[in-house]
């Protein structure tokens, strides 16, 4: 998506990301054989669009980790994987937004899980914003992108006896935002 696309879409403004209406998640192969999904419930976000192109900036509350199993959840707490006493949030922030073709955009950051900061690449669609019943603009988008675990030093596992892993490597990332412009 261009820079004058995006504007047109992302009006001069600063935005809050509005967590009743967006989500975090995430999915894993577990065995694989089946697809765990998750998602982080506390999270918080802003778009800022008063310069040529919009920066996004977002943090995610490691604690509000939720795959539909308590114990499962406290293990990705512990140490073992996200360490959330001593790693509470993980961040991202874009450093340039641009056409990935057939109305596809990508938003190229960095993203940091336990202190560790590598590059992302998050694809999918702007969608169309405009004015909600109580008089706010909102603007939104949906993309995804994928993470080697391993790499953010979430490295617990075990291999099966049939080769397969415990937990696979690659984890998909899946973001869905409305975001409300701020007076």
């Amino acid at each position: 998506m261009s820079t004058s696309t995006i504007s047109q879409q992302v009006p001069a403004g600063t935005y809050a990301v509005d967590p009743s209406h967006s989500s975090v998640g995430f999915e894993v192969r577990h065995m694989g054989i089946a697809t765990v999904r998750g998602a982080f419930r506390r999270f918080q976000g802003t778009i800022d669009a008063t310069s040529d192109q919009p920066v996004l900036n977002g943090t995610v509350e490691v604690a509000s980790v939720d795959t539909g199993d308590e114990n499962r959840d406290g293990h990705l707490t512990a140490p073992d994987f996200f360490d959330v006493e001593q790693y509470p949030e993980i961040k991202f922030h874009t450093t340039s937004i641009d056409e990935a073709g057939d109305g596809q955009i990508r938003l190229t950051g960095e993203i940091t899980i336990k202190g560790v900061t590598e590059p992302l690449e998050l694809t999918g669609t702007a969608l169309d914003g405009g004015t909600d019943p109580w008089g706010n603009d909102r603007v939104g988008f949906e993309v995804e992108g994928v993470i080697d675990r391993r790499k953010f030093d979430l490295a617990w596992n075990q291999t099966l006896p049939n080769g397969n892993l415990l937990v696979s490597n690659d984890v998909k990332l899946f973001v869905s935002v409305s975001a409300v412009k701020g007076s």
